[in-house]
């Protein structure tokens, strides 16, 4: 659910601040590796997917349908830098934490960190990824 979450997020933001002239993503076959680390496991988790991400993907309307019960604030893009702050609430519980991504439109690398007490002890999920476009889709 986290890789999901985290390829949703990226697809959304860039969505959103596509007016922002720096920030671009080249639609394609794109290997990506996410490093999960939770502070209540003692080694990080490591994914490499490669995943087919088409223009109708970077649509905000179709994004908008997989982010359930997140709601994205403060996104602020400069240049080729994006930033923002996100609040997800599940079963009664509630995640908040911040990101930022770095898009060269064939490469990409970036983090998100999500916080959350859980029982009385603070959980903290932060995943990094990169990300590099290996050409069209198949």
């Amino acid at each position: 659910m986290l890789y999901h979450l985290t390829l949703t997020t990226i697809l959304l933001l860039l969505s959103v601040a596509s007016h922002a002239e720096g920030i671009k993503l080249t639609p394609g076959k794109w290997q990506i590796e996410v490093t999960s680390s939770m502070s209540m496991m003692p080694q990080p988790i490591i994914k490499k997917l490669e995943e087919c991400i088409t223009a109708d993907q970077l649509s905000p309307a179709e994004l908008m349908k997989d982010t359930g019960s997140c709601k994205v604030s403060d996104i602020n893009s400069s240049g080729n830098k994006l930033s923002w702050k996100m609040i997800c609430k599940h079963h009664g519980g509630e995640m908040a934490g911040s990101g930022q991504f770095t898009s060269q439109g064939s490469q990409m690398n970036g983090q998100m960190e999500m916080a959350m007490d859980l029982s009385g002890q603070k959980l903290t999920i932060l995943n990094k990824w990169s990300g590099k476009r290996m050409g069209p889709c198949n």
